[in-house]
């Protein structure tokens, strides 16, 4: 029996648990022209919910570009994945092969060819930047350029995703955020920035001294209500062929703690677990599977993080709320307030800790603080 739940990111025609409204208000920004910040912690389906809704502009007619920005190493990175992606876009929105090659002609400084996978036939666009001697800003701005010309000769209307934006800052080039601002308040088209480390994020956008200052419209994702969730996992288990009763649904909701990510994996687990129907104790059994299959991410979340870094994760973690700069927390975890000022302000910008409104720090995905407790 095929496991109805799904781990990676969803696509249209997969299950999707609630975001009605999320959905609704995305897609009609889109067609108003408007650019929307879309910020929510890590694994709350920013990137799946973005996708459905360009699949739905799509078959509308709108022409849907999605450029992935993670772990952007430098401009000349940007420009690349930018260029794909744009090519990429309009080569679905009226292929290549029906039309020629119209649409390089908008764009001098791409190559792009074609190739096709022998197994299916369906073709892929190659694309690498034409040979010139321009430095990685002037590449940038020359794409920019580009894109900037096609909006306007054509006739259609375009949504351009740019996911995880706030790693531009990461490439340390203090120039790029003036330079895409000053091009895409010109763009006419909508934009999507999506991204999970959310304090960087707003910056960029809330801070006045910053180009994108409030040019967007500013969308926080929620998590996911208990109501909506518990009835799409029993559903989602009877369309498998399997029973999850009510208690057994409510359960794993509470586990997953309004993480879409973390309903469906902890639901895919209980339902390789189950033969005809679940239990509780199948549910405290997935969520031990869970945590130990995530844990190759969660190393990968702090190998790069300092002694005292880690240090101060792993407490918070251990309070599970904590004011980090109290004498009876420094002094139980062996911590000294310059290293918890110097460590905080790292983890908070990479979005690991968060504060809460009575000034209490917390982990803020539920599920890495349980790894954390346990793993040392």
């Amino acid at each position: 029996m095929k496991n109805p739940f799904h781990t990676d990111t969803l696509e249209p025609d997969q299950p999707f648990c609630n975001r009605v409204a999320e959905l609704k208000e995305l897609t009609n920004h889109a067609r108003n022209g408007m650019n929307v910040v879309l910020f929510a912690p890590r694994r709350y389906g920013k990137t799946s919910i973005v996708r459905r809704v360009q699949h739905q502009l799509q078959s509308e007619g709108i022409c849907v570009i999605y450029a992935q920005f993670m772990r952007l190493v430098s401009v000349e990175d940007m420009v690349q994945r930018l260029a794909k992606a744009v090519i990429t876009g309009l080569h679905e929105h009226e292929s290549l092969l029906e039309k020629g090659q119209r649409w390089l002609r908008h764009f001098p400084s791409i190559q792009a060819s074609l190739s096709f996978d022998p197994a299916t036939g369906m073709p892929s666009v190659n694309i690498q930047l034409a040979k010139r001697q321009l430095s990685p800003l002037e590449s940038l701005e020359t794409i920019l350029d580009e894109i900037g010309n096609v909006l306007r000769k054509e006739n259609f209307q375009v949504c351009i995703a740019l996911d995880e934006f706030q790693d531009i800052i990461d490439i340390k080039e203090p120039r790029v955020e003036a330079l895409l601002r000053e091009h895409i308040q010109r763009h006419r088209c909508s934009y999507f920035f999506l991204g999970s480390r959310r304090r960087v994020l707003l910056d960029i956008f809330n801070n006045k001294g910053r180009p994108f200052y409030q040019s967007a419209v500013m969308m926080e994702l929620e998590p996911l209500p208990e109501g909506e969730s518990t009835e799409f996992v029993m559903n989602q288990f009877a369309l498998g062929g399997k029973l999850c009763p009510p208690e057994v649904a409510a359960k794993i909701v509470e586990g997953a703690h309004g993480y879409p990510y973390y309903l469906q994996a902890m639901s895919y687990r209980l339902f390789e677990l189950c033969e005809d129907e679940c239990s509780s104790e199948l549910v405290d059994q997935a969520y031990k599977i869970l945590v130990s299959n995530e844990r190759y991410g969660y190393l990968a979340l702090i190998q790069n993080l300092s002694s005292g870094q880690l240090k101060l994760l792993r407490a918070i973690a251990e309070e599970g709320q904590a004011r980090v700069a109290s004498t009876a927390f420094l002094q139980g975890h062996g911590l000294t307030l310059g290293g918890v000022q110097a460590a905080r302000k790292y983890l908070s910008e990479q979005d690991y800790i968060e504060q809460d409104k009575k000034g209490l720090w917390f982990v803020v995905d539920p599920i890495f603080r349980d790894w954390l407790t346990s793993a040392f």
